[in-house]
């Protein structure tokens, strides 16, 4: 028996296009999901971190000191930028990473995580 049409072979342990196309649609980050607004905690170079994020303010203590300003989305909205009003802040761009959690990132051209990774968990209002 003859078959005109094409088969997609597979060698075992590769994936198939198909499965491929799948993963690739699970990856996708639905940007109408990533809920930026809350409190963030945790350690970055060796500061205790409070990040508040709301509406397009935000309110960060980086060791006892409060710093006010605006945040922004960058590029697809899954990195974002403060802009301390006045003062400073430490890390300037945090990468979402799930609604729980942003990682730190430095660089000026292109942004970078840290080493060791560090972030910022979610905590309760």
């Amino acid at each position: 028996m003859f078959s005109c049409g094409s088969k997609n072979e597979t060698v075992e342990g590769e994936l198939s296009e198909e499965q491929i196309e799948a993963l690739e649609e699970n990856a996708q980050i639905n940007l109408d999901q990533i809920k930026y607004e809350g409190t963030y905690k945790g350690k970055i170079q060796g500061k205790e971190i409070v990040l508040k994020l709301e509406d397009d303010s935000f309110e960060l203590t980086e060791n006892g000191q409060k710093v006010r300003g605006a945040w922004s989305k960058i590029d697809d909205g899954t990195v974002i930028e403060l802009e301390p009003k006045s003062g400073k802040v430490s890390i300037r761009h945090y990468n979402w990473s799930d609604n729980d959690t942003w990682v730190a990132m430095e660089g000026k051209d292109s942004l970078f995580y840290l080493e060791p990774e560090q972030y910022l968990k979610r905590v309760s209002d």
